[in-house]
């Protein structure tokens, strides 16, 4: 079974926030009676559903994106006349081959293409397939990777003449701080993870840096070793024996691994994010956060990844850091996706 990871996209429309109780509704309504003109579009809900395959160099079958989306006016909806939904793409990696587009026109919706709501107010459901977003933006869809992204805008018309969009911050159909940046969405391209990255690493470290003022004296100017990643109950995370690849045992004295029950590494498409502490008493890493007298927090920047060796940059809250190539088990390489790192 293919397992899923970073399914959940950062939406650029914030209206949602404020829209979240009926009491918020009246203020929407209040704001419209004020100004005496305007209108507003509402993200009622989203759905992200666009996750692509490093191995098969495509979007997964049944990749989409979707909104519900609310017009709101001074006449309840009755000043509607279109919504003109525009596209671009986003191309979020360093692999040198930008992709990114200007935005196109990719639909326009007629006042006849919503219905009435909840609240009676005209609402629309919006959903375009990946087929449809690469066709609208004439990329090619074998060099996309996961963390780039679509992006939408917004154009509401009016019976009136009137027309808002994203630029219209601050003005009448923004009302100041409340409305927040409408009309703009922005989902993530997600990945789709076939692989798991578990085993037993070997690595060699050099760079080693201790923390300054932490009392660190580092023995070897180069480390050799192994770390092991052992899987989870949550698909791309893993344990790790480990986050200094033997940095802290080179340089303080009786510390330990670190490591620690709260340590996970997430394979977030292209990156390797460390989550969770590593727990000092005394100078020594414990397992857990009683009585702890500091925390640590770890940083990993993945530089390079060349078959089975993947360079990254290490670095934690302390000021520890240093370079490790990491050779993964067997020798097999590391998934393509994160060559998009490679300087």
């Amino acid at each position: 079974m293919k397992k899923y990871i970073s399914k959940i996209v950062a939406l650029g429309l914030i209206l949602g926030f404020y829209y979240s109780c009926d009491t918020d509704e009246k203020v929407v309504d209040q704001i419209l009676a004020q100004v005496g003109t305007g209108g507003v579009i509402r993200t009622i809900d989203e759905d992200n559903d666009l996750v692509f395959n490093d191995e098969t160099d495509s979007f997964d079958p049944g990749s989409s994106y979707t909104i519900v989306l609310e017009e709101q006016d001074e006449e309840g909806g009755a000043l509607l006349e279109s919504v003109e939904i525009f596209v671009n793409f986003d191309d979020n990696s360093d692999n040198g081959a930008d992709m990114s587009t200007t935005e196109v026109l990719l639909q326009t919706l007629a006042a006849s293409d919503f219905s009435p709501g909840d609240r009676s107010l005209p609402q629309a459901t919006v959903s375009y397939t990946s087929d449809e977003l690469i066709a609208a933006t004439g990329i090619d869809e074998s060099l996309v990777i996961g963390k780039d992204r679509f992006e939408f805008r917004l154009v509401l018309t009016l019976t009136n003449g009137e027309t808002y969009t994203n630029s219209d911050v601050g003005g009448p159909v923004s009302g100041g701080s409340y409305f927040a940046s409408p009309f703009e969405y922005f989902p993530v391209i997600a990945c789709s993870i076939t692989e798991s990255l578990a085993g037993e690493h070997a690595y060699v470290v050099t760079n080693i840096i201790p923390a300054p003022g932490g009392g660190g004296d580092c023995i070897l100017d180069v480390l050799t070793g192994t770390v092991t990643w052992s899987e989870t109950d949550d698909a791309g995370v893993y344990t790790s024996s480990d986050m200094s690849f033997g940095q802290f045992e080179n340089c303080y004295d009786g510390r330990g691994a670190a490591t620690g029950e709260d340590i996970e590494i997430e394979w977030d498409c292209t990156n390797l994010v460390p989550d969770g502490e590593v727990y000092l008493k005394d100078g020594i890493v414990i397992p857990d956060d009683d009585d702890e007298d500091a925390e640590i927090t770890y940083n990993y920047t993945i530089t390079n990844v060349t078959g089975a060796a993947m360079t990254i940059n290490f670095a934690n809250s302390s000021g520890d850091r240093g370079t490790v190539v990491l050779t993964r088990e067997g020798g097999a390489n590391w998934p393509v996706i994160f060559t998009a790192n490679n300087e």
